[in-house]
């Protein structure tokens, strides 16, 4: 009897093993089964095949993977981190080289417990958009997102002006000095602190400057147009203006990331003696159409790219809501 007791001991011993040992490479194939991002749709939500899709490390700014997604609409990521913050951007194979089709980006968590991930694009002009032309900023303009986007609004309107033309002529600009280590320059609601030709030293303007600049073009062109600063207006404000044909330069961050503050790259403004903190990553885009919960934007980085409206406008409000609106 205790022989077949032990015999049954050592079986149920081999069993228990043989199960624990498995239950280690299960879960190793399911965290290498990584993230599959299924683009579709945002209205009918009808798979979209074959796009471009990366991921970006938000904290870094750099691309962490790419992958084309089949005809199903689907791709697979596996160097996601998890519990890392990413933005996944999706466009065709050729805006992705010629930045003048449209770019959808979403920005999330990685979960690994969550294998699916679906994100709605929209790549067809609609008639609630307007039609904002494409000017990109790059290469002559590394910091002149700003004055870039006022450019494509102008141009929209048939004004004939290149950004260029804006930057150093009707810009205000002032230069970043160093005195003893200590940075001094304008406030960014007064002027551009550097010039946004310059890569390595150029920094930010906010948008009152940006209205001079349109205003001053305007009285030279003799153009029939106006500019208001519309910084503080509410998101349902904004929204109506471009429902109303309006095109808004808006602020916000890149990809709609959190705002990163550079203590070391900042300066002590014009007639003050307490140095603020500079952003880093501050953006301004053209805001050219609401569809449902999608805002459509012409960016100067990136050509036309939809957003979710409420991260949006989140991202606006964490610059402290700064828009330009120029009217007929």
């Amino acid at each position: 009897m205790w022989t077949r007791y032990k015999h049954l001991l050592l079986i149920g011993i081999m069993i228990i093993m043989l199960l624990s040992s498995c239950n280690p490479v299960s879960q190793q194939e399911t965290q290498n089964k990584g993230l599959t991002v299924l683009t579709v749709e945002f209205n009918s939500g009808a798979p979209i095949p074959n796009l471009y899709i990366t991921a970006t490390d938000i904290e870094t700014g750099k691309v962490v993977e790419d992958a084309v997604g089949s005809e199903e609409g689907e791709a697979t990521f596996s160097k996601l981190i998890e519990g890392r913050k990413y933005a996944m951007a999706a466009t065709t194979l050729e805006n992705s080289t010629k930045n003048d089709g449209y770019t959808t980006i979403e920005n999330f968590t990685y979960d690994a417990t969550k294998p699916y991930y679906r994100l709605e694009t929209h790549f067809s002009r609609d008639e609630q958009e307007l039609d904002v032309p494409v000017v990109m900023q790059n290469p002559e303009l590394p910091h002149g997102c700003e004055i870039t986007s006022l450019t494509a609004v102008l141009n929209y309107y048939g004004l004939d002006v290149t950004k260029l033309e804006m930057a150093d002529n009707y810009l205000p600009k002032q230069t970043i000095s160093i005195v003893d280590g200590q940075r001094f320059g304008p406030n960014p609601a007064q002027a551009f602190a550097g010039d946004p030709r310059d890569k390595a030293h150029g920094m930010y303007v906010f948008a009152a400057p940006i209205v001079k600049a349109a205003e001053a073009v305007i009285a030279d062109k003799q153009a029939d147009l106006r500019v208001t600063n519309k910084s503080g207006a509410s998101q349902d404000e904004i929204l109506q203006l471009v429902r109303e044909g309006v095109p808004v330069v808006t602020w916000v961050t890149l990809d709609l990331s959190e705002p990163k503050i550079n203590p070391d790259k900042g300066w002590i403004y014009e007639g003050e003696t307490v140095p603020h903190k500079a952003f880093m990553n501050l953006h301004a885009v053209v805001l050219t159409g609401h569809l449902g919960d999608k805002v459509v934007v012409m960016d100067p980085l990136k050509g036309f790219v939809t957003y979710n409206v409420d991260q949006f406008f989140k991202s606006y409000k964490d610059l402290d809501k700064q828009a330009v609106a120029v009217h007929k």
